[in-house]
């Protein structure tokens, strides 16, 4: 049976593009997001109490994962191809498991499952809108559901996490050029909205969450010098890493 699900709101994220979003809601706690309702589900009383919940479940839809196509015939149309099994960055992309023993994105359905941290419901110009953090969605993410996080049923005590317990990550230090660290605090004085009102401190913090966790492809990692870019509000940063240190070269304003 085939179901057909209505988009209740999109996601307004810092994170313009998938490189670099964090793979898990909360590894970067301070990063904003804003949930703005679609009509008609839109209604004050549909969230009628829900500001008495300290965090809340978003279901999404991991609209710019891509799987490979399956080869089309003239009499039928082309398909999507999952596989059932995947590398995640967590074993470092060299090691495989079951996909749904993973929280990969290329799914048979690319549903997101995140927990945000809810800061406030607002109305903005007639929209009605979430303020949430700890988010790890695209901007543009459609979101499907919306419930409330319950700590006495969703914090298991005790609970295994399988290969990720015995992985240690280890993270990234994070420094700034001097040009980049001048660089956000003429961004942040010239463009206060277009980084959320955040000084040039908050800024440099978010960046160094984002980066912190190492976004790079495994297959990456050990490329010396190599140069990345990421893009988070309308920004373009940028950064070289040798062994554990990530040092951010610049940031600019995208043209």
């Amino acid at each position: 049976m085939d179901w057909t699900f209505n988009n209740i709101a999109i996601m307004h994220s810092p994170c313009k593009e998938k490189f670099a979003v964090p793979r898990q809601s909360g590894v970067a706690p301070t990063l904003m997001g804003e949930i703005e309702i679609l009509p008609p589900y839109d209604q004050d009383e549909a969230f009628l109490t829900l500001d008495g919940f300290s965090h809340i479940w978003v279901l999404g839809v991991f609209h710019q994962a891509t799987v490979r196509p399956q080869v089309e015939s003239a009499n039928e149309p082309q398909q999507q191809q999952w596989q059932s099994t995947v590398r995640p960055p967590r074993l470092g992309g060299n090691k495989r498991v079951g996909v749904f023993a993973s929280r990969s994105p290329f799914r048979p359905n690319p549903i997101s499952l995140s927990v945000f941290k809810l800061v406030g419901i607002n109305r903005r110009a007639g929209k009605l809108c979430l303020d949430v953090t700890g988010t790890d969605l695209v901007d543009g993410t459609p979101i499907i559901d919306i419930k409330p996080y319950l700590p006495y049923a969703d914090n298991v005590s005790g609970a295994k996490a399988g290969y990720v317990d015995v992985i240690t990550k280890q993270q990234l230090d994070v420094v700034f050029s001097p040009l980049a660290a001048e660089q956000c605090l003429s961004i942040t004085n010239r463009f206060p909205g277009l980084v959320g009102n955040l000084n040039d401190q908050q800024l440099m913090h978010v960046i160094i969450e984002l980066i912190q966790p190492d976004p790079r492809p495994a297959y990456q990692t050990e490329q010396a010098r190599q140069e990345f870019g990421l893009n988070v509000f309308d920004l373009n940063v940028r950064f070289v890493v040798i062994q554990q240190t990530a040092t951010v070269l610049s940031v600019t304003k995208n043209k």
